[in-house]
């Protein structure tokens, strides 16, 4: 989403997930009808990115519940 590279896998410990860079993302939120296993709905993101991006999702979460939209 910010254009940062994809990392080198042999740069990180796959098992510390404190050192990943990246995270696996829903690009469509599965609570917006996104696909929870599809490929084509999985994707990288930094870790800044991400958290953006889960709260922008809670927020409108939130705001369906309160309106019932």
């Amino acid at each position: 989403m910010c254009g940062a590279e994809q990392p080198d896998p042999e740069q990180y410990d796959e098992d510390d997930p404190t050192t990943w860079p990246h995270d696996l993302d829903h690009v469509i939120p599965i609570g917006e009808g996104g696909a929870r296993t599809s490929l084509d709905n999985l994707g990288l993101a930094c870790q800044t990115c991400h958290e953006a991006k889960s709260k922008a999702e809670a927020l409108r979460a939130n705001h369906r519940r309160r309106t019932g939209r």
